[in-house]
């Protein structure tokens, strides 16, 4: 009898394979600890107490009220200061805490030929600059050490404001009213270079886009570059927008002769008037709430036809289109 032989496969894992999978497992508890490690001796690290000098953006309040600061000299100012890292890294990099404000009440000015000048010590600010800097930080020096000024003096002019305004309305919506906006006229003060060059201020681009409803919204004025020497008795304006829903309707009008126009006919003597209306107004308007006429002077014998021109409108109502929108004359002989 012939027995067929078979080889059984290997179902036994290499040795490779085992040692491959024990690693993994020593990878990951290596890491681990790594990681721990570093952590701990970057914390240890930043416990400690280091030196560094960081820039700091600086305004300044209280000048005097009858002056306006011209020129600072630094806007930046750095400031050494001894602490632990963890406060450093902090003050470095935290955007919100860099900048500082910095008391004018104190200063003493004096004049010159061409405005006021002063100047203020670093020394005399520190214990200003610490109760600001978050944090227990030592000040150790501030650069410049000394920080000047210029002032002059204060003119003042009232100036009308301009609205830059661009909307678009929806479907048959429609404005019903003015525009309007307050304060039409704002006091501007400055430096006589500045003042004298002002003939109005604008207001920052505001845009309305499909409009269906009213709009009752502040917007800013626009001081330029040269904002910081430009003071307004009011920053922004209310602009309002009165917004209804619309019906376009047509009405036939009358069209009477005035000037010299006794012996004047004209023809036709009527005219339609398409126009818009809000649809709380509709009910209450009527033909006779519109007037037209065409003015006949000595002049006019020259032309053609004669213009008609709307003397009466109801209010909220905005005519779309005068249908002619001239008309033939002849001349009758008496």
């Amino acid at each position: 009898m012939a027995i067929d032989s078979q080889i059984e496969p290997n179902t036994k894992p290499s040795e490779t394979g085992r040692k491959e999978h024990r690693s993994h497992p020593r990878l990951i508890v290596f890491l681990v600890c790594l990681v721990i490690s570093i952590l701990m001796w970057l914390f240890i690290e930043l416990m400690k107490d280091y030196t560094d000098e960081i820039k700091y953006n600086v305004s300044f309040i209280n000048a005097p009220r009858d002056l306006i600061l011209t020129h600072s000299g630094d806007s930046v100012i750095s400031v050494g200061m001894n602490a632990q890292g963890f406060e450093l890294l902090a003050a470095k990099y935290a955007h919100k805490l860099r900048e500082l404000t910095i008391d004018l009440s104190t200063l003493k000015i004096r004049p010159t030929a061409d405005g006021y000048i002063a100047y203020l010590p670093s020394s005399g600010i520190v214990d200003q600059l610490g109760t600001q800097i978050r944090f227990d930080k030592e000040i150790t020096y501030i650069k410049p050490d000394t920080l000047f000024f210029r002032f002059s003096k204060i003119f003042v002019k009232q100036v009308p404001v301009k609205l830059d305004l661009d909307y678009s309305l929806n479907g048959q919506y429609d404005i019903t009213d003015s525009i309007a906006y307050t304060p039409q006229f704002v006091t501007v003060s400055s430096i006589k270079s500045i003042i004298d060059t002002l003939s109005f201020i604008t207001t920052k681009k505001l845009q309305l886009l499909q409009l269906d409803s009213s709009v009752n919204i502040k917007v800013a004025l626009k001081k330029g570059y040269r904002a910081s020497l430009l003071k307004f008795s009011t920053d922004s304006v209310t602009v309002k927008l009165k917004v209804e829903k619309v019906t376009e309707a047509g009405y036939t009008v009358p069209v009477f002769v005035s000037g010299n126009g006794e012996n004047v006919k004209i023809f036709p003597d009527k005219v339609e008037i398409v126009c818009r209306i809000p649809l709380s107004a509709y009910p209450h308007i009527a033909a006779s709430d519109f007037s037209a006429e065409v003015e006949f002077l000595p002049s006019s014998i020259k032309e053609k036809k004669l213009k008609v021109i709307l003397i009466k409108t109801p209010e909220k109502v905005r005519v779309l289109k005068i249908s002619p929108a001239e008309v033939e004359y002849i001349i009758i002989s008496k």
